[in-house]
């Protein structure tokens, strides 16, 4: 059922082994690099992915045990001392930490190629560097005086290298746009055929291409390994599927970059900082003759997922990139139309494009349940790398105000667009088939495709913008706050509308949501727990 769809973010501070506990020393970005430095690129890299593969680092899962085990093996000469401050839900590697220490190795190690295996000093010296990690990059907090724009600032740039285990269906959904929802549109003036598109662009048709980034994930998923080349990825590991030579070898020109070129690359980046788009755009790293490692298997995994976009747009050019964004869009909201007509159970009646009186279009789309009304905004825009990861609060909130909140050039975008139609309908101005007598609870729905937009006090910002007191007319009707969810919220609530309606799903939410706090917000709706999920189209499609 729906449940959190990241770890929390206070839990995550709470559980992380610090190097300043251990040791009793602060850190610094040059001890970690200092640490670093002796040891060839591909060394790190290798035994860096080789720990995230077996921690599954990709997963929504913790995973203490796991991590303890591994812990005593390969840190002997800290066990004594972890042990005795370990809780025992205490993570000594995490996803982001194994990141942060990936990054700094592509810049602080020498780009030789090893002549000899690591030894288990080796190992544990680099290792160290994981824990060094969690104190230099935990500094940056939310501090009380902050106002929410700096709270998200300083938490987004973590809340997108948290796992949140969607890309089953962030898989599907890509399938499902390119080869269900995209030919339907072919009539439209700003008709781009996306599967050509990628072909011309790319050199390999979209469905192979998500097709092969799922298989090379496969090890990762099952956490299966050779004793001999431990998640060791070589072309010839795909000779036994149906696929051309030609396709595989443009799927690795794709995703993968030499450890060479990553070192030169990573020269003009700031090392200090959380972005790591050089992994996470080529997320094999080729070590050697036919041989490929993923230092973060959620990136490889997350090809054929929430980044197959992007790829599509970097293999696009500049020139044509609004146009295919924007088509892009239109694709997001005929996908959300498929989605709740083919899913939806329940007893209330759906309203796609639903329009005023003169044709002025009013939401995306509404459902009515009873005297409820839901009315959703759906948002295919994409927060820029500065916005995420900038640590930046100006940068974050101007691109917010443009993409999701006031919009621009007099065109209203987000919590300004819900605003104003609604404050319209209750004005009078009626939307073709609701009838306003009935209606006596209303659901203000922000959707978006790129869950960045639904980080940390992000839903706290929205409603900051939007004056619900201003909405509160007479014949008086109770107003939500705008509540802010990503598809993969909806995807999942949908399958269990043949037992509840999504109005009272959205309340379930809300109630558990305040009690957490704006810092630890996620998406669960205890209503749910227990229940039995009905139809779900989007895991058919993907079976």
């Amino acid at each position: 059922p729906p449940r959190s769809t990241l770890f929390p973010y206070t839990t995550l501070f709470r559980s992380l082994l610090m190097w300043s506990e251990i040791t009793g020393t602060n850190p610094t970005p040059a001890l970690l690099r200092d640490r670093l430095a002796p040891f060839a690129l591909d060394t790190v890299l290798i035994l860096l992915a080789q720990v995230a593969a077996v921690r599954q680092t990709w997963r929504n899962d913790p995973a203490w045990k796991n991590d303890q085990e591994i812990t005593n093996e390969l840190l002997p000469s800290y066990r004594t001392r972890i042990k005795s401050i370990r809780r025992p839900h205490h993570i000594a590697f995490s996803r982001i930490g194994i990141l942060y220490v990936a990054k700094q190795a592509c810049t602080a190690c020498h780009c030789a190629t090893a002549l000899s295996e690591a030894t288990p000093a080796d190992i544990e010296q680099i290792l160290t560097c994981c824990l060094i990690a969690h104190d230099l990059f935990i500094a940056r907090r939310p501090l009380a005086t902050d106002g929410t724009i700096e709270k998200a600032a300083t938490l987004l740039p973590l809340a997108n290298y948290v796992p949140h285990d969607t890309f089953p269906r962030d898989l599907a959904r890509n399938l499902l746009l390119v080869d269900k929802i995209s030919p339907t549109l072919k009539g439209r003036k700003d008709y781009i055929d996306v599967s050509a598109t990628f072909i011309k662009a790319a050199s390999i048709p979209p469905d192979v291409f998500i097709e092969l980034s799922w298989i090379a994930s496969i090890p990762h998923v099952t956490a299966k390994r050779t004793p001999n080349e431990p998640f060791i990825l070589r072309p010839d590991y795909f000779a036994h599927e149906s696929i051309s030579q030609a396709h595989i070898d443009a799927f690795f020109h794709r995703s993968s970059i030499t450890v060479q070129d990553l070192h030169e690359q990573s020269q003009h980046h700031d090392p200090l900082d959380v972005n790591f788009l050089a992994l996470q755009r080529t997320p094999l790293v080729k070590v050697g003759p036919n041989a490929y490692i993923a230092p973060d298997p959620g990136f490889l995994i997350d090809k054929a997922g929430t980044s197959f976009y992007w790829t599509l747009h970097e293999a696009t050019t500049p020139a044509e990139r609004h146009a295919l964004l924007t088509f892009w869009a239109v694709l997001f909201e005929h996908y959300l139309h498929w989605l709740c007509t083919t899913t939806y159970r329940g007893k209330g009646t759906i309203y796609t494009t639903p329009c005023f009186a003169n044709n002025d279009e009013a939401c995306d789309l509404i459902i009515t349940e009873g005297s409820c009304l839901i009315m959703i905004e759906a948002k295919a825009s994409i927060l820029t790398t500065t916005a995420k990861y900038g640590f930046d609060p100006p940068a974050l909130e101007r691109e917010l105000l443009r993409k999701a909140i006031t919009g621009d050039e007099g065109e209203r975008k987000g919590v300004a667009q819900l605003h104003y139609n609604l404050s319209r309908w209750l004005k009078g101005d009626d939307i073709i088939g609701i009838d306003r007598t009935r209606i006596k609870m209303i659901y203000p729905v922000l959707l978006f495709l790129d869950r960045a937009f639904t980080g940390p006090y992000l839903h706290d910002l929205y409603n900051e913008h939007f004056d619900r007191g201003a909405l509160q007319r007479k014949p008086r009707r109770t107003m939500t706050p705008l509540i802010a969810l990503n598809i993969n919220d909806l995807e999942n609530c949908l399958p269990y509308t043949h037992h509840h309606g999504l109005a009272p799903m959205l309340d379930s939410y809300y109630h558990y949501a305040r009690q957490q706090g704006p810092v630890n917000r996620q998406f669960r709706v205890p209503l749910l727990d227990g229940e039995q999920a009905g139809s779900d189209l989007v895991r058919d499609e993907l079976n």
